[in-house]
């Protein structure tokens, strides 16, 4: 098992707050993203130990090399000393750490999630060019926001902006926000109609990786506090509303609906059905909430299966990182 570096949790709510900038409006209990694909779906719908040799299927689509040799040119270009550039197929990566750090992300935690959420999940490559921008603490981050995409953003950590084709990063307090915000351009390019309670989910369990016999694996961390307080006092919605909640109603929901998502992904993996319930749902075009796949997967319906994941949540053990 590789065990990669992981973010730490907000000082003042406890848990990472992604994808809100002020080019979004409105802001609640359970942040509004700033990625496409949870904006554009309003229908219903550490250094790495070592690095397998893998081979992934990816569509003819994405961004060709002379494409990324030209924008890292003119980055470049651009921005002069203080900062490194790296192609990092498919995105171009950039870094205003030491050249040989930024070199070393991108070869080694950005290079070692696409490779295998690839494997498990993305035929496809994200279509368009995408540069990441990596900032090494959160005030160089806030300013690079500002001086570079005319941004004010209200998380401390990142956030994917589909507008500029960029993530925009504070890699300072670990990767944990690159690994969630790698799996957004990746939905959009391989299941634009999947909820939101997907998407997020999906991104979510990414926020602490590792590594386990080729594959990527999301460990408990520290949204497991929260879900089982909800799930205690009896405010946690069921199962089913979860699955047909609108993009807004997802986002500003009153319960913690990233850990809801989370945490019945993460049960699907550990059942070893994460992968096999993707595929069934991205196939489903009738059911756009999911419920149909995830009983079929499960061989039960939402009402048996329910009370029994209540229980393994409450009963999940976790060091809340």
């Amino acid at each position: 098992m590789v065990i990669l570096e992981t973010p730490m949790t907000s000082p003042s709510f406890g848990r990472i707050v992604e994808g809100n900038s002020s080019k979004n409006t409105a802001r609640a209990r359970n942040s509004r993203p700033y990625h496409a694909v949870a904006i554009g779906m309003r229908e219903p719908i550490l250094v790495i130990a070592c690095l397998s040799v893998l081979v992934s299927a990816t569509a003819a689509a994405e961004p060709k090399a002379e494409a990324l040799a030209e924008r890292k040119a003119a980055l470049e270009k651009k921005l002069g000393k203080g900062f490194t550039v790296v192609v990092e197929p498919p995105f171009v990566v950039v870094g205003d750490e030491g050249p040989a750090r930024v070199k070393q992300r991108a070869t080694g935690f950005l290079r070692w999630t696409v490779t295998l959420i690839e494997k498990d999940f993305f035929t496809k490559r994200p279509e368009k060019l995408i540069e990441v921008w990596l900032f090494k603490n959160e005030k160089t981050y806030r300013k690079g926001a500002k001086q570079f995409f005319d941004d004010t953003p209200d998380t401390p950590y990142g956030y994917y902006s589909s507008e500029d084709d960029a993530l925009i990063m504070n890699i300072g307090p670990g990767a944990g926000t690159l690994s969630h915000e790698l799996v957004h351009p990746y939905i959009e390019a391989n299941f634009p109609a999947g909820p939101s309670w997907f998407n997020e989910g999906l991104a979510s369990l990414y926020e602490r990786p590792v590594e386990k016999k080729g594959h990527i694996i999301g460990l408990p961390n520290w949204r497991l506090p929260n879900l089982k307080r909800e799930i205690r006092a009896k405010t946690l919605p069921s199962i089913r509303t979860l699955l047909k909640t609108s993009h807004d109603g997802f986002y500003e929901a009153s319960y913690d609906s990233y850990a809801y998502a989370r945490y019945l992904l993460l049960y699907l993996q550990e059942q070893g059905k994460l992968r096999d319930f993707y595929t069934a749902f991205v196939a489903d075009t009738k059911d756009l909430t999911g419920q149909a796949a995830l009983e079929a997967i499960l061989g039960e319906t939402l009402e048996t299966f329910e009370p029994k994941w209540r229980k393994w949540a409450v009963a999940l053990q976790g060091d809340n990182r």
